[in-house]
C-alpha cells in the first residue's frame, strides 16, 4: 500500500468571491499541509478584483477550479461537492486558513473512527492579519439533546464524510449564513456520529468585509427561520447551551481552551511564514 492509499482522501473546496487580499494565504495554508492525498478545488463566483489571476498561479496544484457567477457561497460549495471524490470534505473560505498539520490530525482521527460522519478539531478566530484572538477546544459532543441542534460550530474545523454529505443533500442553497449549522443539524438529528481530532485545525478570520460582519443583520432572521422549521424553541437552545458549557468543564475541553489561549493568542497560525498581500 502506498502512502497515498494509506491516507483517506480529503477534498477541500474554497468558495471565493472578491477576496484577493486574503486568498493567497488561504491557498498556501492548504497546499503547505504536506498531506499526500489532498484534492483541492476552488469555486470562484466571478470575482473582479484579481482573484482569478491568483488562482491561475496555483492551477497546477488544483484538482479543479472555475470562475463564474453563482447565487452565493452555498451554491459554490455544492458545486465543489459534485466534483469532489474524497472520503472527507470541508470548505475553507477564501479568507480563512488551516493550521500546519491540520489534515494529518483530521486523517488520524478518521482512522480511529472510520464510520464517523463528522471529524471535529479545535478552532480559532483571528483578526485581519490572521493573529489569533480567540480559541476553543472541541467538546466531546456538539449538541445537548435538543433534536440534534449543534451548539458548537467551528466550521473550518469540522470535516464531513463525503458520503454522508451527499446522502443528506449537501448544503442548503436557500441559506446564506447558517448553512453550516443547519447541515450539522441534519446529520446529528439523523444519528450521525462524531470523532474528535487532537489539536487545532482551522481559523476563521474577522475583518470588515467578512460575511459574518458585513451581513450581520441577516443572521438572526435566518437562524429563527431554521429553528422554526426544526420545531426548536430558542429558549430550549439556551438551556441546552448552558448544559453544554457544564459538559465542557467535565470533558476537559474548557481547560484545553484556556491552555490553547495561553499558547497561541496573538500569534499567527503559521508563525509568520504566511503573509497576506499588503501585510508584508
Amino acid at each position: 500500500m502506498t502512502q497515498i492509499e494509506a491516507c483517506p482522501r480529503i477534498s477541500i473546496v474554497t468558495p471565493s468571491y472578491n477576496q484577493a487580499r486574503y486568498l493567497p494565504e488561504t491557498i498556501e495554508s492548504i497546499l503547505r499541509q504536506d498531506y499526500p492525498n489532498l484534492e483541492y478545488i476552488i469555486v470562484d463566483g466571478g470575482s473582479s478584483d484579481g482573484s482569478v489571476d491568483i488562482i491561475r498561479r496555483y492551477e497546477t496544484h488544483l484538482a479543479y477550479w472555475i470562475s463564474e457567477p453563482d447565487s452565493g457561497q452555498s451554491e459554490a460549495i455544492n458545486k465543489g461537492v459534485r466534483r469532489a471524490t474524497g472520503d472527507l470534505f470541508n470548505w475553507i473560505n477564501a479568507d480563512d486558513v488551516l493550521f500546519p498539520g491540520a489534515l494529518h490530525r483530521i486523517a488520524a482521527a478518521f482512522a480511529r473512527e472510520p464510520e464517523a460522519d463528522l471529524v471535529v478539531g479545535d478552532h480559532a478566530r483571528g483578526g485581519q492579519r490572521a493573529r489569533i484572538t480567540r480559541l476553543s477546544a472541541a467538546p466531546s459532543r456538539l449538541t445537548a439533546s435538543i433534536g440534534g441542534w449543534p451548539l458548537w460550530v467551528g466550521q473550518q474545523s469540522i470535516f464531513v464524510a463525503l458520503g454522508t454529505l451527499r446522502r443528506v443533500g449537501g448544503v442548503r442553497e436557500d441559506l446564506h449564513c447558517m448553512m453550516d449549522a443547519e447541515l450539522y443539524h441534519r446529520i446529528l438529528a439523523g444519528g450521525g456520529r462524531m470523532v474528535r481530532a487532537n489539536g487545532l485545525i482551522g481559523m476563521m478570520r474577522d475583518h470588515p468585509e467578512a460575511k459574518h460582519q458585513a451581513q450581520k443583520g441577516q443572521w438572526p432572521p435566518e437562524r429563527q427561520r431554521i429553528l422554526q422549521e426544526c420545531a426548536i424553541k430558542p429558549a430550549a437552545v439556551e438551556r441546552a447551551r448552558m448544559k453544554l458549557r457544564l459538559h465542557r468543564v467535565f470533558d476537559g475541553s474548557h481547560i484545553r481552551s484556556w491552555r490553547l489561549a495561553r499558547q497561541w493568542r496573538g500569534r499567527h497560525p503559521w508563525n509568520e511564514t504566511l503573509r497576506t498581500e499588503g501585510d508584508a
